[in-house]
């Protein structure tokens, strides 16, 4: 065998071996994303489980249903209506808590937010129409909490079913830059710790469902309080979550003359005022979270620069 046959034998072996390296490459990578999806599916929360199994109905029923509306004397059309609403819910919103299927604001809107820092201070107490038990707050007093927070690039993956008020399973990280707060209460001085939450901005729509302006955005955030925080009758419950809801205005021409806002550094601003709210505990109200979560008003924000004093 000549040379030049024994190098092209060797060649062809390496090509063969490169060839099977990426094919067993390819193939780990499929055997990975299919066991991600297994993981995931069963990791899946009761309240997504329910709401599977209430589409899944639906959808069979709409085999005999839909047929009877053309060939049929007596069409059951109340009957196939809600079939068709809750096929479409508990797909929509099964594809948001797995991240298959997100809302979120334009690339540039969230982008301009990035890396921003501001001071939230949480303004716990009753407000009119909470739901929070009748004892809440009961006294009138108010629980005065100052945070200073950055709105980091850094992705968060919330897990299934994600949060429905940040639009699903991902965001990106809250960063806390004072990890506790303290304030005086009756028994002296109370430090409260606080860990990174999560954060997105959402389209804001009109009564139409129509996208208000490509510059304005709803701006929903959480923190967490392993240890809750308490003032007399006004507390956050230990482990407890705290929703953020305001409004982002991406360039400051699309602020309206009455509207207060805090601005940033660039072009941009935050509504001046937002509202505070918890999740209620899932159960048969919500059918045990497939009809989406009840939200409770907690109390209300503001927003202004970094306190110095607090880092």
């Amino acid at each position: 065998m000549t040379n030049n046959n024994i190098e092209s034998k060797k060649k062809k072996e390496e090509s063969n071996n490169d060839n099977d390296n990426d094919n067993n490459k390819k193939n780990n990578e499929s055997l990975s994303v299919l066991q991600n999806i297994s993981n995931s599916l069963g990791k899946l929360p009761g309240g997504t489980i329910i709401l599977l199994l209430i589409g899944l109905r639906s959808f069979v029923q709409l085999f005999d249903e839909v047929p009877n509306l053309r060939f049929n004397g007596k069409p059951d059309f109340i009957g196939t209506s809600f079939d068709f609403f809750f096929v479409f819910y508990a797909l929509q919103n099964v594809l948001q808590q797995t991240g298959l299927l997100q809302p979120t604001a334009s690339e540039k809107i969230i982008s301009s937010l990035e890396e921003t820092e501001c001071c939230v201070t949480l303004d716990i107490g009753r407000e009119k129409n909470t739901l929070m038990e009748k004892n809440f707050a009961a006294s009138g007093k108010r629980l005065l909490l100052p945070i200073n927070i950055r709105f980091t690039s850094e992705r968060l993956d919330l897990g299934i079913p994600g949060e429905e008020a940040l639009g699903g399973r991902y965001c990106n990280v809250l960063k806390v830059l004072n990890k506790e707060v303290t304030f005086v209460g009756p028994k002296g001085e109370t430090k409260v710790p606080i860990l990174n939450g999560g954060w997105t901005c959402l389209p804001l729509k009109d009564k139409d469902k129509k996208e208000t302006s490509s510059d304005v955005s709803k701006l929903r955030f959480f923190l967490d309080f392993p240890a809750g925080a308490f003032k007399d009758d006004v507390y956050i419950p230990p482990f407890g979550r705290v929703f953020f809801g305001g409004i982002y205005f991406c360039t400051k021409n699309s602020i309206k003359p009455k509207e207060v806002v805090y601005s940033l550094e660039e072009d941009n601003a935050l509504l001046e005022k937002g509202a505070l709210s918890m999740k209620k505990k899932n159960g048969i109200r919500n059918v045990y979270g497939a009809l989406g979560n009840i939200n409770l008003i907690l109390g209300k924000y503001t927003v202004g620069p970094i306190k110095s004093n607090l880092l």
